[in-house]
């Protein structure tokens, strides 16, 4: 009992110091951790363009659009149908308000609206209104034309307080653009069949941020939902919004991680106890793991402010590499009773060079986000060999292998031996499958962030549904705008949305409720030459009322911003003495949006999800650049171990593993950044099989010790192909493939001992 808590200890100081260390360090120096994917943008702006001024207009931009879409994605959206919906609608906006949502009240009446721009006759007019002024004949047509639509409920309210029209033109214009009606102060669409269908808007609270927040929220909302649904059977009710879908994610995600954790736990568990007798390989081997991580967080936490969740998640590829330490070493404990072989030593001296320096490539890269990940893995390593090598060295502990598994790997050996003897024919015919392969599919990169997306085809519909319902049927994209103040940005707006028009497109901003003051004054100049030129004689003579000239009063922002529409446009935005604003623009190629942005250096193309894609291309292109340092790297260790004839040999078959692997990826989707992440996995581990099969790859306890390190990587990456996150899946595929090209292919880069002789 003593030296069995003797060993414990030796074993667990080292761990326990760097739990210590990292609890001191992280009280001294606050770590800032950060998830927010679009803020590695700025690194690709500062590789791409030296231009300080570029990349500070870039943030802003980026700072902007996070500030005026921040209120939107805090929104949710609740439909309902049928019969006894409004009840339910009622029941609903109630429940979210007891539930802590901010649930938004009555819509704004059309009394309400024209009360307010009627003071501003004249100056505030459709463009229609200002072409038929012009002429007494062309507006003479217009007047006939609009008193015609009788059924149209702003005609009726804006003309007692406004009889030349102007009002009414404006504000019937803001109601066009609009895709649900109003109904007693609640938003209304109408389905296919044309039954009506009403739609709440609530909005999340700040303090909704964490996951167990999201989590917490969305499951209070669909406890209201479910009760809802039993009061009301007869009401249908879809919701969507993001909140929704980060809590699918998360809940998918906490299921995942506790499934695929437990199998992998049993798996690995499994494996060490078939091959080794004894409780001391898994301990041993949970410790090496354990210790790779607290040494990557300490190296983090040291040299970095901030560290981006990102970072910790490409570099769980550590656990692979770290396990693979301590197999080689039980193993050897095992063959030359408790002691380590000189083999061992060296082998897993140039396995520690030959990894850390391929990841120290990964420095070059002009991201931070693959500087972290070389920090975090190089210091990880370090921290599985100092303890392999001198923690676990001196402890003296029996280990044993089982007899099945001596006499399994004894007979792979003869299997093995009698394949290199064809190992020039093996390595001809998967050349030319290669090249077969890449010709009948050429392998090709899709870094879409749509990988990361997990959300059932359920809310994808039910937001895809409600999207229609409040933007119409066409797609909406956005327009980032910025200018000196209000003014200036209230033209600009114009100026684009007038481009637009010409284009057949649409646009609504800010601008299209609060024309600027330019236009405004422009407006009314026409106004009252029209009323001098007597324009509106037929008007008069028909209604029997004199249309005075226009006020002197123009509408400016603050006015608006008390109005009851302003509720209905985000916020501007001011940063570094410049205001920002959002236009939706629908009915436009994104050819269209393209040369916009280019002509205009105010304007900026809102587009979150190919932003996101973007960073994960240049993340991708910045991985290809860093894998090739690292593999010149590589090869060169080689050479330098082992000679030119057997380093390039072995360089030679590890470029054949990769193309293979490569190749058989691409037959069944395009590669993703993360094929590449478990592929730069399932190298670091080749690069360790090549290495320790060099050292004593005629040797049964060699043969066991990679076979346990393949299957510890398989149990703990490769079933993370059944993941329902697209990203997740695609890494474990890649894992899956590629350890299996690896493990067989590793033993061919060596000779027999006859061919030696």
């Amino acid at each position: 009992m003593k030296h069995w808590l003797t060993r414990a200890l030796i074993l667990t100081l080292m761990p326990l110091l760097l739990v210590g260390s990292l609890a001191v360090l992280w009280q001294l120096k606050p770590i800032a951790i950060k998830s927010d994917m679009l803020a590695l943008l700025t690194p690709i702006a500062d590789a791409q363009s030296g231009d300080k001024d570029a990349l500070d207009k870039a943030q802003n931009f980026y700072l902007a659009q996070q500030q005026l879409l921040g209120e939107q994605q805090k929104r949710l959206v609740f439909s309902l149908q049928g019969a006894n919906s409004e009840q339910a609608y009622r029941d609903l906006a109630q429940g979210l308000a007891h539930a802590g949502l901010k649930v938004q009240g009555q819509q704004p009446q059309l009394t309400q609206i024209i009360d307010f721009y009627a003071p501003y006759r004249g100056a505030l007019m459709s463009q229609e209104y200002a072409q038929a002024i012009g002429e007494q004949a062309k507006f003479n047509q217009y007047f006939q034309r609009q008193l015609a639509q009788t059924a149209s409920p702003w005609l009726s309210q804006s003309l007692s307080q406004d009889m030349s029209l102007a009002t009414y033109s404006f504000v019937s214009t803001l109601s066009n653009e609009q895709a649900l009606t109003l109904v007693d102060g609640k938003l209304q669409g109408r389905d296919e069949q044309g039954e009506p269908v009403w739609f709440l808007l609530a909005q999340t609270h700040e303090s909704v941020s964490s996951i167990a927040a999201t989590e917490r929220t969305v499951s209070a909302i669909d406890a209201l939902l479910n009760q809802l649904r039993q009061d009301h059977p007869q009401v249908q009710i879809s919701h969507s919004g993001l909140l929704f879908h980060n809590a699918e994610n998360a809940t998918q995600a906490k299921w995942e991680m506790n499934r695929f954790g437990l199998a992998s736990i049993v798996l690995l568990s499994m494996f060490v106890f078939l091959s080794l007798r004894g409780v001391w390989p898994l301990w041993v081997s949970m410790l090496t793991v354990s210790t790779a991580i607290l040494s990557g967080l300490l190296a983090l936490l040291l040299l970095r402010p901030e560290i981006h969740l990102l970072t910790l998640v490409f570099a769980t590829t550590l656990i692979g590499v770290a396990i693979d330490y301590a197999f080689h070493a039980l193993v050897d404990k095992a063959a030359h009773k408790g002691r380590y072989s000189r083999a061992l030593k060296r082998g897993l001296l140039l396995a520690l060079c030959s990894t850390a320096i391929g990841y120290l490539c990964f420095l070059s890269a002009p991201l931070v986000l693959l500087q972290d990940v070389a920090i975090f893995v190089v210091a990880g390593l370090i921290g599985a060999w100092v303890f392999t090598r001198f923690c676990l060295a001196p402890v003296a502990m029996t280990l044993s292998f089982r007899a099945p598994v001596v006499s399994s790997a004894e007979r792979a050996l003869q299997w093995q031996d009698q394949a290199r003897r064809h190992s020039g024919k093996v390595y001809l015919g998967l050349a030319v499958l290669c090249v077969l392969l890449s010709g009948w599919r050429m392998p090709a990169t899709n870094d879409s962030i749509a990988s990361f997306n997990a959300s059932s085809a359920e809310l994808m519909a039910a937001q895809a549904q409600n999207q229609i319902y409040l933007q119409g049927s066409e797609p909406v994209q956005r327009l980032l705008l910025k200018g000196k103040d209000v003014q200036q940005l209230l033209r600009r707006e114009e100026q684009i949305s007038a481009w637009l028009q010409e284009q057949g497109a649409h646009a609504q901003g800010l601008s299209s409720a609060l024309p600027s003051l330019a236009r405004q004054q422009e407006n009314a100049q026409a106004y009252n030459r029209a009323v001098a030129a007597g324009v509106f004689a037929p008007l008069q003579a028909f209604s029997g009322k004199v249309i005075a000239p226009a006020t002197i009063d123009l509408l400016d922002y603050d006015a608006f911003s008390m109005s009851p529409l302003s509720a209905a446009f985000a916020e501007l935005v001011h940063l570094d003495g410049e205001v920002y604003s959002l236009l939706n623009v629908s009915g436009v190629s994104a050819a269209q949006l393209q040369a916009i942005g280019a002509e205009h250096d105010y304007v900026a193309i809102v587009d979150v999800p190919g932003q996101l894609s973007a960073m994960l291309a240049h993340f991708h292109r910045g991985i290809h650049l860093a894998l090739f340092l690292a593999a010149v790297a590589i090869v060169l260790i080689f050479v330098f171990s082992f000679g030119w004839r057997q380093g390039l040999k072995m360089a030679a078959w590890l470029a054949l593993s990769t193309a293979l692997i490569v190749s058989l990826i691409a037959q069944f989707s395009a590669i993703s950044v993360f094929h590449t992440l478990g592929l730069i996995l399932v190298l670091a581990l080749a690069v360790d099989y090549f290495i320790f099969y060099r050292q004593g790859g005629h040797s049964a306890h060699t043969l066991v010790a990679i076979s346990l390190s393949s299957l510890s990587s398989l149990a703990v990456f490769a079933m993370l192909i059944f993941s329902k996150t697209p990203a997740i899946s695609q890494f474990g595929g890649a894992v899956l493939l590629g350890l299996l090209v690896v493990y067989f292919l590793a033993p061919l880069s060596i000779e027999n001992n006859n061919d030696k002789q």
